[in-house]
């Protein structure tokens, strides 16, 4: 099913490997797993070394991708695969359960009892100041839990269908039990406490569920979904980072059964609970050490390890209660364990006789939710006193999705479809308002706890949806049989990492004032809560636009082939030329993209977008390009946002546009101008062990220089990058991306590629006239062979097209052969023009004296000095030998006046010469006035 599976996707153009699920590490500190440090490190969250598992596109491994021989192993891996989700399944039912007891207990006023009491529950009246009176109904607690569940429930198979991720998790949306309290106020206050009232506010807990439904399925018809793109990374790391702090507060308030604040009070409260905070510490702390211990080269040993750990803590709990004799009524009693719901049947005396597990399934108060809204007791006038307040629970709950989806994406490292994911929003809070539930929503912490574990596909959250339904039943019977502890520990251990993924590992990813809004952020959310986080994240991407965008432009500058925009590299031999001058497979195959300005969050949405727009605009015409240049000289700076965009950028060019080679120009040996590595991102960089491979193969595409000096790097790359066979075979290995330090040095590059597609042997036979020179004995002379001087006038000829060969070679009779010695000065700026020469062999650089760090490298069969020759001008530049050894064929003043004096037509040649670089160089330099280099040869 893997391999049916695989071809049918290739055969939609896509590359798919197929990964064991049992190979993939769920804990990794490779800092190249989100996308703060690209590809992917923007925002991991539940653990800050989590890795997604199973199935995923990748180019990483390309021999699987054909190898027919894993039919076998795809079908063993289909039980290995479903067993590998169990510990996720029962991770996040877990998990669901967990957090239903806190937060299913406080959906009601404490004031609304759920024992009885002397008030008369028909007659009682109460105000949102005081709330004194009978829960109408048996099995608050109870009542609450089921709530829970159910919302999380019916949103777990809406996103199951509904959600473009592989691994969302459902969670009730519990920001909003201040919102159930005021309601209830509402109610309460105009009907008492009686069965009639809380008709009435089951009712507007549906209407409400229904109406939040409804705005998120208009924005994503409407297709606003692209209103996230305006949540900086730095603003959404800290929200995280603030609900980690959150997190572990609510870890210490489910551990000790108290609320929690951070003052004298709260560290009392702990202080007086800190044997139950010492077992969930204890926990911790060794789930740490053994994730430490069992790393292997800073990766884990074994994936499962903190899924399982979890699920041991209940039966080791057990096992040393046992082991330490003490009762377990007098654990119970200590709060070891959460309290039994109120779930009972009353005898014949009236007292309350507690229900097994299985007698709860079938109770009628199971049906409570649903057995309670009775339209004819509803009190409209509560109801339209209620509008106020469900119109800001509407707008409370459109503040968390455009947080949790982006961060969800770029955690899984997902371009996710905002609008769809709005829509299964939308139908996940209709169907639950349809039944009397509460708003529910993708949580980002279990979605990412859930994927990270190796949870993954519809079976997989079908699964959860199944395993939620049936706690839904017995739930709230369970949960006192679980210790506090599990829940503490699981809690603390996700609050953990994601407070230090938004406030450690970030840092050095971002300037010091976005930095400093992280921690702005998570101070802001941790004391004033979500609302006031987010106005200041407004006011935080605010400050870092203000001193980050000197002005608004168009991001990119323009958009061009490389037939108008043409490499330095302008002698190469005839059959070359040829080739590049195609319309079907030459330089029009090239597209050079030049930005311009800052990149920041608010314009790299549209930068992205107008180069997906121009890719698809030629997807499919003889314009397609194969090779995509995208050129940064004039980009002034990039946030961390906009780094993000465009390493994301480099994976879509290749998946849905089929870009053979990304090539991207820094502009500057120092690499991008941004804080972030985006360099090494883009690049790919292959293993250092295969350097050496690496350079000799990739040397032909280089222009057959991949010399190293000083730097385990070809000249004019940033990084050596990791080399692969292209799909349009070129016979040489090349890499899919590229960070070039020049524009030239890159369209060099490309053409090259170009031309090893159509005839890799052109290249190495021109690699082959450029071998390094060797000496014939101690004194230093250089062998002077037949095949030297046949690669001058080879060299010669491509100065002359059109020319016959022997006429080549009747100008070429003219130049005597000179030898220079490394840091030898050819000329020096200044002196007498008395000879034009033919560079055959070696590196020359011309420099300017005068202007310090102007200077340009002599490509091997460029002619040189004569237009000083012709004109008889001074020499306008410096040329210095800067290899071992370099061989040149001069042709001096004397033999130039005799060829002009007896052959004027052999003589035009050097003319044309002139002519033909002028025109080159003129053409080249407008093209590229903004590199402001112009060096006389």
């Amino acid at each position: 099913l893997l391999r049916k599976f695989g071809e049918e996707r290739r055969r939609e153009g896509q590359n798919v490997t197929f990964k064991r699920a049992d190979s993939m590490p769920f804990y990794d500190s490779d800092p190249h797993r989100t996308v703060l440090q690209m590809p992917k490190k923007m925002f991991a969250v539940a653990a800050s070394d989590l890795m997604s598992t199973a199935a995923e596109i990748d180019e990483e491994y390309p021999r699987t991708r054909h190898d027919n021989s894993m039919s076998d192993k795809s079908e063993v891996s289909w039980p290995k695969h479903a067993a590998g989700q169990i510990p996720a399944i029962l991770l996040l039912c877990l998990l669901n359960l967990m957090i239903s007891i806190p937060f299913g207990v406080s959906y009601f006023p404490i004031g609304w009892r759920a024992d009885s009491g002397e008030l008369d529950s028909e007659n009682s009246s109460g105000s949102e100041d005081v709330v004194d009176g009978v829960f109408p109904v048996t099995g608050k607690e109870a009542l609450g839990i089921r709530m829970f569940l159910f919302s999380t429930f019916v949103g777990q198979v809406m996103f199951t269908f509904a959600s473009k991720f592989k691994n969302p998790a459902s969670c009730q949306m519990v920001e909003n039990v201040p919102f159930c309290h005021s309601l209830a106020y509402i109610v309460i206050a105009e009907q008492g406490y009686g069965l009639e009232a809380l008709s009435t506010l089951f009712f507007l807990f549906g209407l409400s569920s229904l109406l939040v439904g409804f705005v998120f399925y208009l924005l994503g018809r409407l297709e606003m979904g692209r209103v996230i793109y305006f949540f900086p990374s730095h603003v959404l790391l800290g929200c995280i980072a603030g609900i980690g702090i959150f997190m572990s507060t609510t870890a210490i308030e489910v551990t000790t059964d108290e609320p929690f604040s951070f003052d004298m009070e709260g560290l009392k409260g702990c202080i007086e609970k800190s044997y139950l905070l010492g077992v969930v510490v204890l926990f911790e702390v060794v789930l740490r050490v053994l994730m430490c211990i069992t790393k292997e080269k800073g990766k884990p040993r074994f994936p499962l390890l903190p899924p399982i750990y979890f699920c041991l803590i209940t039966p080791i709990f057990y096992l040393v209660t046992l082991l330490s004799g003490t009762p377990f009524s007098a654990i119970k009693d200590a709060g070891y364990f959460f309290p039994s719901p109120d779930i009972c049947d009353p005898n014949d005396d009236g007292e309350c006789v507690r229900q097994t597990i299985l007698s709860s399934i079938f109770n009628e108060d199971v049906w409570t939710i649903w057995r309670v809204v009775n339209f004819s007791t509803i009190s409209w006038i509560a109801v339209a006193k209620s509008i106020p307040t469900m119109m800001s629970l509407i707008a409370f709950s459109l503040i968390h999705v455009p947080i949790n989806i982006p961060a969800f994406a770029i955690s899984t490292n997902v371009e996710a479809d905002f609008n769809a994911e709005l829509v299964a929003h939308g139908y996940s809070n209709a169907f639950a308002g349809l039944f009397g539930g509460l708003q529910n929503y993708m949580t980002y912490g279990g979605s990412i706890l859930y994927a990270k574990a190796g949870g993954e596909g519809k079976g997989s959250s079908l699964a959860v949806s199944i395993g939620t339904a049936a706690f839904f039943f017995v739930g709230p019977s369970i949960a006192s049989y679980i210790p506090r502890c599990m829940a503490g520990t699981l809690l603390l251990h996700i609050g953990i990492d994601l407070l230090l993924e938004g406030v450690c590992d970030s840092y050095g990813n971002f300037d010091w004032l976005e930095y400093g809004g992280i921690w702005f952020i998570t101070i802001i959310m941790t004391i004033y809560g979500m609302t006031a986080a987010l106005l200041a994240g407004i006011a935080s991407a605010l400050s870092v636009y203000a001193a980050q965008s000197v002005s608004y432009q168009n991001p990119v500058r323009r958009t061009i082939t490389a037939r108008s925009l043409r490499s330095s590299s302008w002698n190469r031999p005839t059959e070359a030329a040829s080739i590049l001058d195609s319309n079907e497979i030459g330089r029009k195959k090239i597209l050079i993209i030049q930005l311009q300005g800052h990149l920041f969050f608010g314009n790299v949405a549209q930068l992205t977008d107008n180069i997906k727009a121009t890719l698809e605009q030629k997807k499919g015409t003889p314009a397609e390009p194969w090779i995509v240049i995208i050129d940064f000289t004039l980009v002034l700076g990039m946030d961390s946002s906009a780094a993000q965009a465009i390493g994301k950028l480099k994976d879509t060019m290749r998946k849905r546009f089929h870009i053979d080679v990304a090539i991207f120009v820094s502009g500057s040996r120092d690499g991008f101008p941004c804080k972030y590595d985006l360099s090494h991102e883009l690049s790919c960089p292959a293993d250092p062990a295969d350097q050496d491979t690496i350079n000799e193969e990739a040397a032909l595409l280089f222009g057959g220089e991949a010399k190293m000096e000083k730097i385990n790097t070809p000249a004019n790359l940033v990084h050596t990058p990791r080399l692969i066979r292209s799909s349009r075979d070129t016979g040489l290995p090349i890499p899919q991306n590229l960070v070039c330090d020049s524009l030239d040095s890159a369209l060099i590059f490309a053409e090259n590629v170009l031309i090893a597609r159509k005839n890799p042997c052109l290249l190495k036979d021109i690699a082959e006239f450029r071998e390094p020179l060797t000496k014939s004995n101690n004194e230093g002379e250089f062998y002077s062979s037949d095949e030297e001087k046949r690669s001058a006038i080879i060299f010669l000829s491509n100065l002359c097209p059109g020319e016959s060969l022997a006429d080549v070679e009747q100008l070429f009779s003219l130049f005597k052969r000179e030898v220079y010695n490394e840091n030898e000065i050819i000329w020096r700026q200044g002196s007498v023009s008395d000879s034009a020469k033919l560079l055959v062999k070696g590196r020359l650089l011309s420099l300017l004296e005068n202007e310090e760090g102007t200077l340009e490298q002599i490509p091997t069969g460029a002619m040189l000095g004569e237009l000083g020759l012709v004109k008889g001008i001074d020499r306008l530049n410096t040329v210095q030998c800067v290899s071992d050894g370099a061989v040149l064929y001069s042709l001096d003043r004397e033999d130039w006046d005799v060829l002009k004096r007896d052959n004027p037509r052999i003589a035009r040649f050097i003319d044309m010469i002139i002519v033909n670089y002028l025109s080159h160089r003129i053409q080249h330099v407008n093209s590229r006035v903004f590199e402001t280099k112009y060096l006389p040869v």
